[in-house]
């Protein structure tokens, strides 16, 4: 069922507005590329094994690359808040027919402000209350975090031979709550995600531009835990030694990590 065959009349896709590569909104508390977030975390450049860590599908249990894996945040939206979530999905999460992509994905590219974007969206699906409250739901119900595997990213975080970032594709208001509301900024050293980068994941420059930013050499092959095969191989393409994330047991196992492992009992929480 096509956006335009059910609100050709209403909606209308507009041109996304022009945005700066790397913007993100004053009033967030991002890390700057490169810039080291706490003191704890040792200057090990040059020695220090990379880690990647997806968001969704890996450190959040909700939106997974294979659909019987998923947890919809959306799941009580009609009951809570009076907004279909099959009207919302062809409104805001589709690609409609043309030249522009969905709302959704314009906001992750970093073309789109995500509140400015609901602002004209939400009143089409009956909705009176405030964007900033259906954010705040949204935000809340899809923030089921991998606690086992949070365990596990403490201890590594505390170990001198890892460096712990988020790589994602998010836009920068979820990034925002990502980092701080969830408190993700304790335990990565930086959190590169798709509108920060002005790419978007499942591109080949997102993972170049990131090779960039962080000055990665061949020789460094940084870990990379995804939910998604496709991405996966895109990372390898980059350069990453990269594995689709099926549980905990994936980054336990993983050969490069074992001897991390088997001495993290020094840098328990």
């Amino acid at each position: 069922m096509s956006l335009a065959s059910n609100f050709g009349r209403d909606f209308v896709v507009a041109a996304p507005t022009e945005i700066p590569r790397g913007w993100r909104p004053r009033h967030f508390d991002l890390p700057a590329w490169g810039e080291v977030l706490t003191s704890r975390h040792r200057d090990v450049r040059g020695r220090a094994m990379k880690i990647f860590f997806d968001v969704d599908g890996v450190l959040i249990d909700g939106w997974h690359g294979r659909p019987e894996r998923r947890k919809r945040w959306d799941i009580s939206l009609q009951e809570d808040l009076g907004v279909d979530p099959v009207a919302l999905q062809q409104v805001f999460f589709c690609t409609p027919t043309g030249q522009f992509p969905s709302l959704m994905h314009a906001c992750v590219a970093g073309e789109r402000d995500l509140r400015e974007a609901l602002a004209g969206a939400l009143p089409l699906l009956g909705y009176k209350g405030t964007v900033e409250a259906f954010v705040a739901y949204w935000f809340a119900k899809d923030s089921n975090v991998n606690r086992e595997l949070l365990e596990l990213v403490k201890r590594l975080s505390r170990h001198p031979e890892a460096e712990l970032y988020i790589v994602t594709g998010q836009e920068h208001y979820r990034a925002d709550h990502l980092w701080n509301a969830l408190g993700f900024r304790e335990h990565f050293r930086d959190i590169l995600y798709s509108a920060r980068v002005g790419q978007l994941k499942g591109t080949a420059s997102f993972f170049a531009a990131i090779n960039t930013m962080l000055a990665i050499s061949p020789a460094d092959r940084p870990l990379f835990f995804d939910d998604q095969e496709d991405v996966v191989n895109l990372a390898r393409r980059a350069g990453w030694d990269a594995c689709v994330f099926e549980d905990v047991t994936t980054v336990l196992t993983h050969p490069r990590l074992q001897d991390l492992v088997h001495s993290w009992q020094h840098f328990a929480p």
